[in-house]
């Protein structure tokens, strides 16, 4: 637990690698990791006392690195929901674009994999009609679970084995069904399963975890960041939308930012892109000083992130995870400070759709006004409690060119949903918000600037 938070994620992705760690990687070091310790002494003939020597640790890191060097991660995103999963390129793959998202296999049969989103079925429909076709099929199922939001089912038939997994999505269902039919070297199908199952569940729950380079399909237009997966036949699909560009684009100097109190110990609620490339942070609270502000935690996908400063502090916002179609809002932040008001903005609105661009389930669509500096800054129901998390305006003059309109008043935020699945991931307590008597406008204007934060980024 001294380790820095990256570190012990990797470590557990490395010891995945190696054979000693059949789960997603965890925040906490847990009774079951520290058996999972034991079990690689075991395996080196060694005292099992759980307590990893240099020489343990080093053996075990270099059993992992082949083993990922022959996999060669990369994230790569769901065509139309902005989700991610890692993918093993170094297998060779080939990837065809289908019409529920993406299939990816290997020449030689050994791996395949779909990701696929379905708008229309639910969680509990999903599972039952997964598990009576892998039944009718011959599948030996080994293990299965439902949750009220996602499921897992495993099983095999002969040689091959299979692992499906779908978490709820924006009413449907996103997630990715794989069948491999070697755990040996270079595909360890037992082991790239739990990797690329605790990818999706990191994106799905904005959990932290270890970061990869992307990578590209062969139908993107624009060069991709590391090597695409091979072209194949035939002729590839048009070319994804990506989510909403940030509310302001990342700077390396001179930036800011809101933010907001959820904790009485100083936790502070923002946007990934608010603190990018940040070597220094600073917070400013409502009538304070600015003061130095820690990078606890970051989900880039969803674009949240965990301020600290010191505590205590005087006002928190509550967070409540659901809102409805058309109810009334509000946005608080410090949009253009070097010309507007240094002390905050507060402007009205409604909730004007459940999902972003292209339907993307992690976002609001709002009518109340932001401009940059609003990004992380919170959208607040009449009852004061946080219902989003303010990130990106829609770019008019681009739509204006590309369409022929010039929108008015199109805004999104990241779904206070995703936000209390960070904040949990990451052990952070906050306030749970309920509907209660409307406040008026001058009192939840009030409210929501004692807890709001100035971010300044150097």
């Amino acid at each position: 637990m001294s380790l820095e938070l990256n570190t012990r994620l990797w470590f557990q992705v490395f010891l995945t690698s190696a054979g000693h760690w059949p789960a997603v990687p965890n925040v906490n070091f847990s009774r079951r990791l520290f058996e999972a310790t034991k079990d690689l002494q075991r395996a080196r003939g060694e005292a099992p006392n759980g307590i990893l020597t240099e020489a343990q640790v080093g053996q075990m890191l270099a059993s992992a690195s082949s083993v990922l060097k022959g996999w060669g991660l990369r994230w790569v995103p769901h065509p139309t929901r902005g989700r991610s999963i890692w993918v093993p390129i170094g297998l060779d793959l080939a990837a065809f674009r289908t019409e529920r998202g993406v299939e990816i296999k290997e020449p030689r049969n050994r791996f395949k994999l779909l990701f696929n989103s379905y708008p229309t079925i639910d969680v509990k429909t999903a599972y039952d009609v997964t598990l009576r076709e892998m039944v009718r099929s011959g599948d030996h199922i080994n293990f299965k679970v439902l949750k009220g939001d996602f499921f897992v089912i495993t099983g095999n038939q002969g040689r091959y084995s299979r692992y499906v997994r779908y978490h709820a999505d924006a009413g449907g269902i996103l997630g990715f069904d794989m069948s491999w039919s070697d755990d040996d070297a270079p595909v360890f199908g037992n082991r790239l399963v739990t990797v690329i199952s605790g990818s999706l569940w990191a994106s799905m729950t904005g959990a932290p975890f270890p970061t990869v380079k992307r990578g590209g399909y062969p139908w993107e237009k624009s060069e991709p960041e590391v090597a695409s997966l091979p072209t194949p036949a035939p002729a590839p699909a048009p070319t994804p939308t990506p989510p909403p560009a940030s509310a302001e684009p990342p700077k390396k100097t001179g930036s800011s930012g809101s933010g907001f109190f959820v904790s009485k110990a100083g936790h502070i609620l923002t946007n990934a892109h608010v603190i990018k490339e940040c070597t220094t942070i600073t917070a400013r609270p409502d009538g304070g000083t600015p003061g130095p502000a820690q990078v606890l935690a970051r989900d880039a996908i969803n674009d949240l992130a965990v301020l600290k400063v010191a505590g205590p502090v005087e006002r928190t916002l509550p967070i409540r995870a659901s809102v409805r179609l058309g109810e009334g809002i509000a946005a608080f932040g410090f949009p253009h400070t070097d010309l507007l008001a240094t002390t905050g903005n507060f402007t009205l609105g409604n909730v004007t759709a459940l999902a972003g661009l292209r339907d993307d389930s992690r976002y609001l669509q709002v009518s109340a006004p932001v401009q940059s500096g609003n990004s992380g800054g919170p959208l607040v129901d009449a009852s004061g409690n946080v219902v989003g998390v303010v990130t990106a305006k829609l770019d008019a003059i681009k739509l204006a060119e590309s369409q022929g309109d010039l929108p008015q008043n199109v805004n999104f935020a990241v779904k206070a949903s995703l936000a209390t699945s960070f904040l949990d991931a990451n052990q952070i307590t906050y306030d749970v918000g309920v509907l209660a008597e409307k406040l008026d406008p001058a009192d939840l204007a009030e409210r929501a600037k004692k807890a709001s934060v100035f971010i300044a980024c150097r």
